[in-house]
């Protein structure tokens, strides 16, 4: 499998490149969303849930491993042709080819994930593949918000986490 590395100096400049419109390839609306708390489902919520039937050995770890990948509260996104760049909060950037091979992408030193996106008709999922999860997560544009549906499976919870986020545009 081929993989692609970025520094986040040429992703912050893949960012910074984004013309505020949508690609021909996709519906979702370059620009900077912030979350709407109010419209959104408790994501950390969900965690918990799905976490309490573990061990309370298993448990911090597991709990720890999650929320640091969910915990966003700002987005950018740009999209150029099949290139996509998103950035969350002060995150490393993630600049993916849609349909292209996975890229790595360092969240923090313990949680590095193979990251692949695709386009579905007006809507966009990147795959976040770990060594002991997946999380695919789904952005639409609705209006001037973003949309982000999500899913986590791991062999560690009975059950996947579903939840799904609302941002709002900032201007």
């Amino acid at each position: 499998m081929r993989h692609w590395t970025l520094s986040a100096a040429i992703g912050a400049f893949i960012l910074s490149s984004s013309s505020g419109s949508a690609s021909p390839v996709q519906g979702v609306v370059s620009g900077i969303y912030v979350l709407d708390e109010e419209r959104s489902d408790n994501a950390f919520q969900a965690i918990e849930s799905a976490i309490a039937g573990l061990s309370s050995a298993k448990r911090p770890l597991a709990r720890m491993r999650l929320r640091k990948s969910i915990a966003v509260t700002r987005i950018r996104i740009s999209s150029s042709g099949s290139r996509l760049g998103i950035a969350y909060d002060a995150k490393t950037p993630i600049v993916v080819w849609l349909g292209g091979e996975p890229v790595k992408w360092k969240l923090i030193e313990e949680l590095v994930f193979d990251v692949s996106a695709k386009a579905d008709g007006e809507a966009i999922s990147l795959t976040f593949r770990g060594d002991d999860s997946e999380r695919t997560t789904t952005y639409r544009s609705v209006g001037q918000d973003l949309v982000e549906d999500t899913t986590i499976i791991s062999p560690l919870l009975s059950k996947p986490i579903v939840y799904k986020q609302v941002y709002s545009r900032t201007h």
